[in-house]
Formats: structure tokens, C-alpha cells, sequence
């Protein structure tokens, strides 16, 4: 089959921590909210409620904590496979073939699939193309050849019938945004097996 595309990816620690932390936020929104939300309480507490001058402090730098460092498992998960690797971050190529995609990374090939794809996310600087959680595809947007990151993403889009998603952030959390985090905990529960009921004896 015919290449469309090659787009490739040079790990550097800073590609490897905005990964983990677009891997987070697509599918920790939830957690991403909650965290942010208690930051917020707690640093409300910490300015207008009656408690000690001391207590304050502690109250707001909780708060800004919470709300700062709400994506932080996925920096810590970063710097485990950044530490873990040596400093040796990999390159990878993926050429989007008209009816497949095809990774090459270290030596070894794999053949992807487009109906696979679970989400699909762009920003300025990165297309993410997710299999799942734990499975996802980085593409460098100046490093796509030939064509441009806008014929990749209209290709990829074309295949998978999926909408390109803007990385989520909290500036632009709306009502949208709460219905998706509702849909994905709904598919989740419906996607884990149901306990069996026993039956009575007669």
C-alpha cells in the first residue's frame, strides 16, 4: 500500500514529560478537576474563614499545591522512565499508509490500525494519537514529511471517523467538558464485567 506520510518524533525529557502529562490529563480529567477543585477550597478556606493567622498560611499553600501540582503523577511517572532509560530517550517514525499506520522505534516495526485509535489529540508542537491509557502514538508537527500535520490529521480523522481534541486545560473547561468526563465513567463501568448472580436452589 502506498505511503501517505512519515512523521516522526525525537524524545527529548521535555516531549517525554508533556507525554505523560497529555496522557494524564485525556484520561485523569476527573481527578485533573477534583484536584484543582479542592486547591481552591482549601485556599478559599485559608483566605475568608475565622482561623488562626498560622493556619492560613497553611490552608492557601496546600491549596496552591493541590492546584499547581494536579498533574503530578504524571511528571513522577516521567522522570521514572526518563531515570529508568539513562537518559537514552528513544526516536520513533510513523508512516500513515492509506488504510494502516506503521510504527518503527529501536529496530522493531509494528503495524497499527486506525479503528483502533482511542483518541486523537493535537496542540501546537505535537499530534497524540492514543490506543488506549497506556498506548499512544507522538508525532513532532514540523517533522512530518511530505505534506504538512493538517493532512495527517485529515487523514487519520477520514479513517477513524474521531474528531481531533484540543489537550484539556482548565482555562477552557466548560459543560462539554463535564458531560465527556460523565460519557468516559459511564463507558467505563459498562466496559468492566459484571458480577455473576448466584443462583438459588430450589
Amino acid at each position: 500500500m502506498a505511503v501517505s506520510y512519515q512523521g516522526r518524533i525525537d524524545h527529548t525529557e521535555d516531549t517525554i514529560q508533556g507525554l505523560f502529562e497529555a496522557q494524564y490529563n485525556i484520561y485523569r480529567t476527573g481527578r485533573v478537576v477534583l484536584t484543582a477543585a479542592a486547591g481552591v477550597v482549601l485556599v478559599a478556606a485559608g483566605l475568608f474563614a475565622p482561623v488562626p493567622t498560622l493556619v492560613q498560611g497553611l490552608l492557601v499553600l496546600a491549596g496552591c499545591l493541590l492546584f499547581v501540582g494536579r498533574d503530578f503523577p504524571a511528571i513522577v511517572r516521567a522522570e521514572g522512565v526518563i531515570e529508568a532509560r539513562g537518559g537514552v530517550l528513544p526516536s520513533s517514525v510513523c508512516t500513515f499508509c492509506a488504510g494502516h499506520m506503521e510504527l518503527e522505534e529501536g529496530g522493531i516495526q509494528k503495524k497499527l490500525r486506525y479503528e483502533k485509535l482511542d483518541r486523537i489529540v493535537q496542540d501546537r508542537q505535537y499530534l497524540y494519537l492514543f490506543f488506549g491509557p497506556e498506548s499512544v502514538v507522538m508525532v513532532d508537527r514540523a517533522k512530518i514529511q511530505p505534506g504538512t500535520a493538517e493532512d495527517v490529521m485529515k487523514l487519520v480523522s477520514e479513517r477513524t471517523g474521531k474528531q481531533w481534541e484540543a489537550p484539556f486545560s482548565l482555562l477552557t473547561f466548560n459543560l462539554r467538558d463535564l458531560l465527556r468526563i460523565w460519557d468516559n465513567r459511564k463507558a467505563g463501568k459498562k466496559a468492566k464485567p459484571g458480577r455473576s448472580k448466584k443462583k438459588s436452589k430450589r
